[in-house]
């Protein structure tokens, strides 16, 4: 059976593409690093978090995190991505990141409003697999930085368990 066409769920078969399967285990094993990585973080706080609209749609954070630094509370959130970036089109790279960018905006409208009651800063962050080519990783994150917004590459993190 070819990769893309499916797999049995119970007595179920479901069609589920592979990108989005490898999206999936990319996502999970993104969020046991991270537990591991960072003390007093539980696997709990690193799952999906639903984030509320005000138009009452839901969103779901890959990671969002209270982190409590005495004086400062700062509210954390990760979108993590498996996209990778090489091979794209400039064009095509700029277009599909600029979606990823208006999912996280989605996420600060509503965590911003929370600025002065229960947090005092928020800090985002987009997370890929793997650092694209330095013209690449330059033109995401000259997009990303001036919105104050991260752009993490995993194989470049130390909490990454596969890093040498």
């Amino acid at each position: 059976m070819p990769e893309d066409v499916g797999r049995t769920t119970g007595s179920r078969r479901t069609s589920e593409p592979s990108v989005l399967t490898r999206g999936k285990q990319f996502h999970s094993e993104v969020q046991a690093a991270y537990v591991a990585g960072l003390l007093g973080v539980t696997a709990d706080n690193a799952t999906e978090q639903t984030i509320l609209h005000p138009s009452g749609s839901r969103g779901r954070a890959d990671i969002l995190l209270l982190v409590t630094s005495q004086p400062e509370r700062t509210r954390f959130v990760v979108e993590i991505k498996s996209t990778d970036w090489n091979g794209r089109t400039e064009a095509n790279r700029r277009q599909l990141f600029l979606r990823h960018l208006r999912q996280m905006h989605g996420y600060l409208d509503v965590l911003l409003e929370d600025i002065g009651d229960d947090v005092d800063a928020v800090s985002a962050a987009m997370l890929y697999p793997h650092r694209p080519s330095e013209p690449a990783a330059q033109q995401l994150e000259a997009i990303a930085l001036p919105q104050g917004i991260m752009v993490i590459f995993y194989d470049d993190m130390d909490w990454n368990p596969d890093r040498p």
